[in-house]
């Protein structure tokens, strides 16, 4: 997402941008997977040095289960800020920053449901489905 500070009236300016995943190198993730372009909206203010962004990113993802590999859909939300000091023409690219908010954003353990059973150690029948025929 780039802002062209000259542009950027006395009252603000709102900016809506749909981004590729694979243009922040978040394309094959293993326990997330955006399924469609990233939603990118920006309400951007200026003072004389500074300008701040307040930034909302969503998309509908893939998320696989930790326990039993499943795979299931889910939304992924975040919002947050960016202070960036400028100089009057210049040009700022906020990808990078959209990029390292999403990643710091990722659940550290996905769980398809609170009760997830798992897998067999054994014979890696998904316990969810059903109980394996190797423990008896």
């Amino acid at each position: 997402m780039k802002i062209f500070v000259d542009k950027i009236p006395e009252g603000g300016l709102e900016l809506s941008e749909k981004i590729e995943p694979g243009s922040l190198l978040l394309e094959d993730q293993t326990v997330i997977s955006f399924l469609n372009p990233i939603d990118v909206k920006a309400d951007v203010t200026k003072t004389s040095g500074e300008i701040f962004v307040d930034i909302s990113v969503e998309s509908p993802v893939e998320y696989t289960c930790v326990k039993c590999l499943s795979r299931f859909d889910g939304i992924f939300r975040k919002k947050f800020n960016v202070i960036r000091e400028v100089k009057p023409a210049e040009v700022v690219e906020l990808d990078d920053e959209i990029r390292q908010e999403i990643i710091l954003d990722y659940p550290m353990k996905v769980i398809c449901k609170p009760d997830c059973k798992g897998l067999c150690p054994n014979c890696g029948q998904n316990l969810n489905a059903g109980e394996c025929e190797c423990g008896k």
